[in-house]
């Protein structure tokens, strides 16, 4: 496979305990151990870190397709 072709994914994250929980995430490129790309601030709702997380792979994807 080649770089150009290689998928993405991220994970989120849970930091802290209830009631004062947030979310981050990381994208890793396939099975890699290091991050390529992480979430710069943390979030009170999960589907508002995942959205920022599908928004920055995005923005990632289309860097590496002009590059």
């Amino acid at each position: 496979m080649s770089e150009k072709n290689r998928p993405t994914g991220s994970r989120s994250k849970i930091a802290g305990t209830p009631p004062n929980v947030t979310f981050g995430w990381n994208i890793y490129r396939n099975q890699d151990v290091l991050p390529i790309l992480r979430s710069q601030s943390h979030f009170v709702s999960r589907m508002a870190g995942l959205a920022d997380a599908n928004r920055s792979r995005l923005q990632l994807v289309d860097a590496k397709a002009l590059g």
